[in-house]
C-alpha cells in the first residue's frame, strides 16, 4: 500500500502536456463543518461535509485528501523529520500526552458509498481515496465523514496552551487538483498550503464563556450580541487572569460562522480574551468593514492600536492592491512556534513572543489577506509569491505610517534585509523560485520574504511606479480567488510595460549569484555623463545610476539589462558623486561610488570606532581596544585593527598589537585571509595567514631583572571546503594544508657562575594536511578528523571521531570520543624527536605549533600550570607533563562523558580508557601494551568553551607521578585541570558562523 501511494503521488505530479495547455480552469470546495470543543481533555468531536465540484476536463478516479493533524501523531511524519533538519528537537522530546492526531473517520460519498482511505507510515496526514465512481467533468461529489482530532500543545500552528485553543488546519479536506496536476502535500512548519476555494459554513460548540474568534461572519444573533457587550466594557486589570483560567461553565453555547471565496477556515477561543471593535471603509468600494482585535488582560498596552493596524492593512493594501471584500477582518493574540504569526482568510493569530513591532506583525499577517486569501498561490511550491509580495506592501505600508521619507535610505540598517546580503556575501543565499521545504531554515525567512522584497522593490522602479501598480492590480483583479502561477504573474506584467522583464523571471527569481554592480569610469562630454557600470553578477541585470550634488539628487538613469559591462548616458554633468541607486538591492555598496573630485574616485576608506556595518560607500577599518592576559605578559593592552563586519568581506584582516605591561615588552596577534567562492566542487576557498608573539617563559632564577623568552609564529593555510549536492545538508567537509615557520627563544644554563643564563633562538618549520568530516544533524551528530604533520625530524599522523549520542531526554547526551596516533621518528636522536611524541595528557608544554589558548604555556607549576586540552591526542585530564604516558610508537583512547538526565546542573562525569606500547616490553612479567585510565566529575561551563575536571580515580602512573613531584597528600587537589578552547574559531569568518548557528 505504501508503494501504491507513492506511485499515485509521482504520478500525480506529472501532468500531460494537454493538461498544461488547456484554458484555466479551477475546482470547487463547498464545506459545512460541526465541531465540538471538549476543553477536560483537548479533543474535537467534528463531522465535515464537502461537495467537491469537478470542473476540470478530466475525469478524476481518486481524491487526495489532507488530514494535517496527523503531523503531530509521531516523529517520523515530513513535519517532525523537517524539524529534526531545522534543529529543532521539542517535538521529539515531547510527551505523547502532549502530541495530536485525527482519527474517527468513516467516510461516506453522496450519503451511501462507504470506503476506505489509504496512506503512508511516512506521510499519515494524506490519504487517497479511490472512487468507486469515476467523477466526470461537470459533476459533483459529496464527501461525509465524522472526525476526532486531539489537540496537540502547540508545537507550531495548531494546538492549545491550557484551555486556551488554537485551531487550525484541523479538518479532513480535499487537496488542489488544478491543470498541473493533483498537489497532495504534508503538513510542514516550513512551507504553507494550497487549498481549493469555496464556501463555508461552521458551527462551533464550546462553553458558554468562551470568547471565539473566527474566519467570516457570525451568524448567531446571541454571540453577536454578546460580543459587541464585551467590546464596550472598560479594561479590566492587567493583572486578571495572568497565570490561571477561569472555569469553564457547564453550560454549552453553538455558534454559526459562514464565509464565501475563501479557501481554509481558523478558529480561536480563549475564556481571558479582551476584545475590541472599530470599522474602517474598503477604498475602492466604500464598504464598512469591521476590525476586530483580541488579546490578554496583560497586553492591553502593546495592543491597544490593533484595530488602527488592521485599518491600515485595509487603506493601503486596498488602495496599491484592489478592494477588500469582505465584512470583517481580525486580529488575536495567541501562541504559535512557526513565526511571529500566522494568516487566515479574514483572522490572523499573533504570537505573543512576536520579535518584530506589534504594527509591522498585523499589518503583515493581516495583508496576507490579499496575497493568500484572494490570490491563492500554490505556497510550497512559489512561497514568494505570498510572503514576498506580502512583505514588499508591508513594508511600503510601514513606510507610510511612519511618515519618514527616509525610510528606505536603509543601506546601513540593522534588519533582515542586512542577512540577505550578508547571504550573498558568503554565497549562503538560495535563489527565490524555491520550493519551501528545500530551503535552509534560516534562507526561508530571509530570501523569501526579505529578498523578495527587494528585488520587487528593484522591479517596482525599473518599470516605473505608477505601471507597476497597474499590472499589481491587474493581477489582482484577473486572478482572485483564483491560482495564479508565477508565468500569470508574468504575463500581467508584462502586458504593462515595453521593457523587458525576463531578467527578472527568468534571472533575478531563480539565481542564487551575488547582485553586485561597480561604476568604473564617468566622463563628462557636452553637457551630459558617459557612465560605464560593470555587473559582476553573471546573469543580465539592469541597473540605476543616481547622480548626486551635495546631498541633492541632480539626475537618475536606467541602463537595459546587462551582462558584464554597460556604457550608457546620464543626463546632465552636474554632479560631484555617482552611486549605484538605492533601488537596486547591490550587495557590495563599498565599490558603489564614484567620485568627480577625489585623489581616489573609486576607493574611499574611512575609520570608524570599534565595530559596524558594512553597507556604506566606503571600505572601514574598525579600530577598538584590545586587552589580554597571560601568565609571563601579564596584562597587555593595545589595539585591535580590523575590517570584520556583515555582511563580512572577502578579504578580511584583524590586528592586535599590544603592549605586555608584565614582561615589559611588546606582543601581538592577527590574522588576514581571502575567501574565494568558485561554482565547481567547492563551496569556498580561504587563503589564510595567522601571526602571533607572546611570551613563553621566564625566569628570575640567580638574576636582578627576570628574563622572558618569546616566540613568533606565522601560519599560513589553504583550506578548502566541499560544496554538498543538498542545500539542507547538515555536512561540512573540509581539506586543509598549513605551514607554520615558528621561532622560539630558548632558555638555558650558562658554562660559568660569570654566564649564568643564556638565551638561543631556534626556528622550526613544519607542515600539515588535515581533513576533516563533521555532520551537525540534530540527533546523535559526529565528526572524523585525518591529521598528519611534522617536519624533517619526525611524522605524526592522528585519527580522531567524536559522536554525541542523544538520550531521550532534551540536552542530555553521552558524549564518545575515539583517537588514534601514530609517531615516526625520521631523526634518530631522542634529544630532538622526545618533544613530539605521543602524549595521554596534552598540555601547553606540548603544544610546539602553538595553536592553543594557554593562559599559562609552558607551565607546569600554580593554577595555570593545570590547563588540559581535552581533544589533544590521548584526550586525558590528570595534568601530567612530560612524564606519565608518553609514546614514541603508537597511541589510542577513548574519552568518554556523560550528562546526568535528572539532574539541571551543568555537571558530567568522564571516563578516559588507553593503550600504547609499554616502554620495557623485554623485562619479565611487564607486558609489552600497557593500559592507562582516569575518570571522575566534570563542570562544564559557557557550552563547553571551560570545563573544570575533578579526577576520583586514575592509574598507577599518573599517581604515583603526582605523588612524587607534589607529595602524596597534594595528588587530588594537583590532578584537577581545566579547558579553555578557543582555537577552533575562525575569528574572520565569525559573522557568518553566528548566523549560520543562528539558523540551526
Amino acid at each position: 500500500m505504501k508503494r501504491y501511494l507513492a506511485m499515485g503521488l509521482l504520478l500525480a505530479a506529472l501532468p500531460s502536456v494537454a493538461q498544461q495547455t488547456r484554458h484555466y480552469w479551477q475546482q470547487h470546495v463547498d464545506t459545512r463543518l460541526q465541531v465540538t470543543l471538549d476543553d477536560k481533555h483537548h479533543i474535537l468531536h467534528g463531522h465535515a461535509d464537502i461537495t467537491y465540484t469537478n470542473n476540470s476536463p478530466d475525469t478524476l478516479r481518486y481524491i487526495y485528501m489532507h488530514l494535517w493533524p496527523n503531523a503531530y501523531k509521531n516523529d517520523h511524519t515530513p513535519y517532525a523529520r523537517q524539524q529534526d533538519g531545522n534543529h529543532s528537537s521539542t517535538f521529539y522530546y515531547s510527551d505523547k500526552k502532549d502530541r495530536g492526531y485525527m482519527d474517527s473517520l468513516d467516510l461516506v460519498l453522496d450519503h451511501e458509498v462507504h470506503v476506505d482511505a489509504s496512506s503512508s507510515a511516512d506521510a499519515p496526514d494524506i490519504v487517497r481515496i479511490d472512487l468507486p465512481h469515476p467523477l466526470l467533468p461537470g459533476k459533483k461529489l459529496r464527501i461525509e465523514t465524522p472526525f476526532k482530532m486531539k489537540l496537540p500543545v502547540v508545537f507550531s500552528r495548531n494546538g492549545h496552551t491550557g484551555q486556551a485553543y488554537y485551531v487550525s488546519q484541523w479538518f479532513p479536506k480535499p487537496a488542489v487538483y488544478d491543470h498541473k496536476g493533483w498537489h497532495p502535500i504534508s503538513y510542514l512548519d516550513q512551507g504553507e498550503f494550497y487549498s481549493e476555494f469555496g464556501s463555508y459554513e461552521v458551527s462551533i460548540t464550546l462553553p458558554k464563556n468562551y470568547v471565539l474568534m473566527a474566519t467570516g461572519n457570525c451568524m448567531t444573533p446571541a454571540e453577536n450580541k454578546r460580543m459587541d457587550s464585551l467590546a464596550a466594557l472598560p479594561l479590566p486589570p492587567a493583572t486578571l487572569y495572568k497565570d490561571d483560567f477561569p472555569a469553564s461553565d457547564a453550560e454549552m453555547k453553538t455558534v454559526v460562522y459562514k464565509e464565501d471565496n475563501i479557501h481554509d477556515f481558523a478558529w480561536f477561543a480563549d475564556k481571558r480574551f479582551i476584545v475590541r471593535k472599530d470599522t474602517v471603509y474598503s477604498p475602492g468600494t466604500n464598504k464598512l468593514i469591521t476590525t476586530w482585535s483580541a488579546y490578554m488582560p496583560s497586553y492591553q498596552d502593546k495592543w491597544k492600536d490593533a484595530n488602527k493596524h488592521l485599518a491600515d492593512a485595509v487603506l493601503h493594501y486596498g488602495k496599491w492592491i484592489g478592494p477588500y471584500p469582505y465584512n470583517t477582518i481580525k486580529a488575536v493574540l495567541g501562541d504559535m512556534k512557526s513565526g511571529g504569526g500566522m494568516e487566515y482568510p479574514t483572522i490572523t493569530l499573533i504570537d505573543r513572543v512576536a520579535s518584530a513591532k506589534l504594527s509591522t506583525v498585523i499589518i503583515h499577517e493581516a495583508g496576507h489577506n490579499w496575497f493568500y486569501g484572494m490570490l491563492g498561490s500554490n505556497e510550497r511550491e512559489h512561497a514568494w509569491m505570498d510572503e514576498g509580495l506580502n512583505t514588499f506592501y508591508e513594508q511600503k505600508t510601514t513606510k507610510v505610517m511612519s511618515k519618514d521619507s527616509a525610510a528606505r535610505k536603509r543601506k546601513n540598517a540593522l534588519d533582515e534585509s542586512l542577512i540577505y546580503y550578508q547571504f550573498a556575501a558568503t554565497n549562503d543565499d538560495q535563489p527565490i523560485n524555491t520550493h519551501s521545504e528545500q530551503y535552509r531554515s534560516l534562507n526561508y525567512g530571509i530570501d523569501v520574504y526579505y529578498k523578495t522584497a527587494e528585488a520587487l522593490r528593484w522591479l517596482e522602479q525599473y518599470m516605473g511606479p505608477a505601471e507597476f501598480e497597474a499590472a499589481m492590480k491587474d493581477y489582482f483583479e484577473t486572478w482572485r480567488y483564483r491560482h495564479p502561477y508565477p508565468e500569470d504573474l508574468r504575463a500581467i506584467f508584462e502586458k504593462h510595460t515595453s521593457k523587458p522583464l525576463d531578467w527578472f523571471f527568468d534571472g533575478m527569481l531563480n539565481t542564487d549569484r551575488k547582485i553586485d554592480f561597480k561604476i568604473t569610469r564617468a566622463r563628462v562630454k557636452n553637457g551630459n555623463t558617459i557612465v560605464t557600470v560593470k555587473n559582476r553578477s553573471d546573469i543580465k541585470l539592469p541597473v540605476a545610476v543616481a547622480a548626486y550634488k551635495g546631498d541633492s539628487l541632480t539626475a537618475m538613469e536606467w541602463a537595459s539589462p546587462f551582462s558584464y559591462k554597460t556604457i550608457f548616458l546620464l543626463h546632465g554633468s552636474t554632479w560631484d558623486k555617482l552611486v549605484i541607486a538605492d533601488e537596486t538591492p547591490d550587495a557590495k555598496t563599498a565599490n558603489d561610488a564614484y567620485r568627480r573630485r577625489a585623489l581616489l574616485r573609486k576607493f574611499a576608506p574611512t575609520v570608524k570606532p570599534v565595530l559596524g556595518l558594512n553597507r556604506t560607500y566606503s571600505e572601514k577599518l574598525f579600530v577598538a581596544p584590545a586587552l589580554g592576559s597571560n601568565a609571563h605578559d601579564g596584562f597587555m593592552a593595545g589595539l585591535l585593527l580590523h575590517n570584520l563586519t556583515v555582511p563580512e568581506n572577502r578579504f578580511a584582516f584583524a590586528l592586535a598589537p599590544m603592549y605586555a605591561f608584565g614582561a615589559g615588552s611588546w606582543t601581538a596577534a592577527g590574522s588576514l585571509g581571502y575567501t574565494f567562492y568558485p561554482r565547481s566542487t567547492f563551496k569556498d576557498i580561504t587563503l589564510m595567514a595567522d601571526a602571533k608573539s607572546f611570551h613563553n617563559d621566564k625566569t628570575d632564577l640567580n638574576l636582578n631583572e627576570p628574563v622572558y623568552t618569546r616566540y613568533i609564529k606565522v601560519a599560513p593555510s589553504l583550506q578548502f571546503t566541499f560544496r554538498e549536492k543538498d542545500p539542507r545538508s547538515t555536512v561540512t567537509r573540509t581539506l586543509m594544508l598549513k605551514g607554520y615557520s615558528i621561532n622560539e627563544e630558548m632558555l638555558g644554563v650558562g658554562v660559568d657562575s660569570t654566564v649564568p643564563l643564556i638565551v638561543t633562538n631556534v626556528n622550526n618549520i613544519y607542515g600539515k594536511v588535515r581533513y576533516r568530516h563533521q555532520n551537525d544533524r540534530t540527533y546523535n551528530p559526529f565528526n572524523y578528523t585525518f591529521d598528519g604533520h611534522g617536519n624533517g625530524d619526525f611524522v605524526k599522523l592522528n585519527v580522531e571521531g567524536n559522536i554525541r549520542i542523544n538520550y531521550n531526554v532534551k540536552n542530555k547526551s553521552l558524549y564518545v570520543r575515539g583517537y588514534l596516533g601514530k609517531f615516526i621518528a625520521m631523526n634518530n636522536d631522542p634529544a630532538i624527536t622526545n618533544r613530539y611524541i605521543l602524549n595521554a595528557s596534552y598540555s601547553g608544554v606540548n603544544d610546539y605549533l602553538y595553536d592553543g589558548t594557554y593562559r599559562g604555556r609552558n607551565r607546569t607549576d600554580g593554577f595555570w600550570g593545570q590547563q588540559v586540552n581535552a581533544f589533544g591526542e590521548g584526550g586525558f585530564k590528570v595534568p601530567i607533563y612530560n612524564g606519565a604516558y608518553r609514546s614514541d610508537n603508537w597511541m589510542a583512547a577513548v574519552n568518554l562523558k556523560t550528562d546526568l538526565p535528572k539532574i539541571k546542573l551543568p555537571i558530567r562525569l568522564f571516563f578516559d580508557a588507553g593503550l600504547m606500547p609499554n616502554p620495557s616490553p623485554g623485562f619479565k612479567n611487564i607486558k609489552s601494551t600497557m593500559m592507562m585510565y582516569d575518570g571522575g566529575i566534570e563542570l562544564s561551563l559557557s557550552q563547553d568553551v571551560v570545563s573544570f575536571y575533578f579526577p576520583l580515580i586514575m592509574s598507577k602512573d599518573f599517581r604515583d607521578r603526582l605523588a612524587d613531584t607534589y607529595g602524596s597528600k597534594n595528588v587530588f587537589a594537583r590532578s584537577i585541570s581545566f579547558t579553555l578552547h578557543l582555537e577552533n574559531i575562525n575569528w574572520l569568518r565569525f559573522p557568518s558562523k553566528i548566523l549560520k548557528t543562528a539558523g540551526g
